[in-house]
């Protein structure tokens, strides 16, 4: 009977044990299963599974695996940022024509694109071409933000110094290419060059002067390039002190020439000056505000001055921050009109 007890008994631990085991392992395929759920927000059962044996039993147990996880790519080739690559990689279409100081086309004028390819291996490109019979020239299918051209010919003068850059990605001056009508670049056949007098002294192209902020006046001897008591161009000006920058709200500029005046030019060759029509002063009153507000100013003029006349180009450069006024200029001292420089 005692051992009948103990059989039943030894049975019944069994089947607890066996019961115990089987609901652990449910619990486990559960947790495995729903942290797969969280680590790839997909259902689990999407995923196949894989059979995992353990040792010592024949029985394979499937095992839910999370897939491999895919990151979007957030670089192109040569690492670029594709938001980055979408501004600065676009079409660069353009089209040009190069004509002389009389209109006429100008053949056989050398060209020099560069750019910057975001995608390329080597990112700055560049490119060469001349211009056609009809002066025309282009360039196509390239990608990039901007590009920048420079443009010159043996025996001509470039304007703008030969070089013009264009934005074809950002803000309001983006070129929209249009071959019906090309961008026009000026060229002037080199004459008969003379002899200047320029504002240069060593490596400066132009002559500084200091002009009192209190409107008193400062007199400058252009040929001998320094200032005077009786000089041939007259400067006053009025401004705030350093002090009273930020809170200004008005300066002006003045300049004369007593024997002689001044005509605006925007010439992109000022070889000609001409032979009448010059004011002797010019005046400028900065308001802020206003429509004219700036703080700084930049002219250019011809010049005419002094018995016996003399004739120049003069460009003046002013700042409300700065007492310096720059002075560039060229001056025929012969009193011809010729303002070509000699070769």
């Amino acid at each position: 009977m005692r051992k009948s007890i103990v059989i039943i008994c030894g049975l019944i631990l069994a089947g607890c044990f066996w019961v115990l085991l089987h609901r652990r392992a449910e619990i486990s395929g559960v947790v495995s299963t729903s942290i797969v759920s969280v680590v790839t927000n997909q259902n689990p059962t999407t995923t196949p599974p894989v059979s995992v044996t353990a040792p010592g039993s024949s029985v394979s147990t499937p095992i839910a695996v999370a897939p491999a996880i895919s990151t979007p790519s957030n670089t192109m080739t040569n690492g670029v940022n594709p938001t980055v690559a979408e501004v600065w990689q676009k079409p660069i279409d353009f089209y040009g024509r190069v004509i002389d100081e009389n209109t006429n086309p100008v053949t056989g004028v050398h060209i020099t694109f560069r750019w910057t390819d975001l995608t390329a291996p080597n990112q700055e490109q560049s490119d060469s071409t001349e211009s056609d019979s009809t002066g025309l020239f282009s360039l196509r299918g390239k990608h990039g933000g901007s590009m920048t051209l420079w443009f010159n010919k043996e025996g001509y003068y470039s304007a703008n110094h030969g070089q013009m850059s264009f934005n074809y990605a950002v803000g309001s001056d983006i070129l929209s290419p249009d071959p019906q009508n090309p961008v026009i670049f000026h060229v002037r056949k080199k004459g008969q060059g003379v002899a200047l007098v320029t504002s240069s002294n060593g490596i400066r192209p132009s002559l500084s002067v200091l002009v009192p902020i209190n409107g008193e006046s400062v007199s400058v001897d252009l040929l001998r390039k320094q200032t005077e008591t009786l000089g041939d161009l007259e400067l006053s000006q009025v401004k705030p002190d350093r002090s009273h920058l930020q809170q200004a709200t008005n300066w002006s500029f003045h300049m004369s020439i007593p024997v002689g005046g001044f005509i605006e030019e925007d010439d992109a060759f000022p070889f000609t000056a001409p032979e009448t029509g010059y004011q002797s002063t010019v005046n400028f009153a900065f308001v802020k505000d206003e429509t004219n507000w700036s703080t700084q100013l930049t002219k250019n003029y011809y010049i005419a001055f002094g018995q016996p006349r003399k004739y120049g180009w003069l460009r003046v450069e002013a700042n409300i921050a700065q007492q310096t006024v720059f002075l560039t200029y060229a001056i025929n001292p012969s009193g011809l009109r010729n303002l070509e420089p000699a070769n």
